[in-house]
């Protein structure tokens, strides 16, 4: 699970339901275990791209993990904005950079429990 630490973004609606082209946002999440201790935390970028026919967003989200492990995880991707926000969830990819996970490759998910504010989260590397 993680849940927000900060969240700074120019649109003004705090769940997501207004989106504009012109949206960026930072955030900073918590990343907790299933014994509520915390494990790592995460510093991201998102930027809205373009607007589909149908007129839902899509976004652009890329981040930096930190783990308490050691592992530093990269990630970057399309998310669909419109769905995330509807609740689905999204995969973007993902790659170690610093710790024992260095120079794994793989994917992260994430689906919002309460928008904005709680995710539930998944991470998977690959080693050769």
């Amino acid at each position: 699970m993680e849940k927000v630490l900060a969240y700074d973004s120019n649109n003004e609606d705090p769940n997501g339901e207004n989106p504009t082209l012109d949206d960026v946002a930072e955030v900073a999440y918590e990343f907790v275990g299933a014994d509520g201790r915390t494990i790592g935390t995460t510093k991201g970028y998102g930027r809205m791209l373009y607007q589909r026919p149908d007129g839902g967003f899509v976004a652009y989200f890329s981040e930096e993990i930190k783990l308490q492990d050691g592992n530093v995880i990269r990630t970057g991707g399309l998310v669909d904005d419109s769905r995330l926000t509807a609740g689905e969830q999204a995969t973007i990819n993902a790659v170690g950079v610093a710790g024992p996970f260095r120079g794994a490759v793989g994917f992260r998910q994430f689906r919002p429990v309460v928008p904005h504010k709680e995710y539930q989260s998944n991470i998977v590397l690959y080693r050769r």
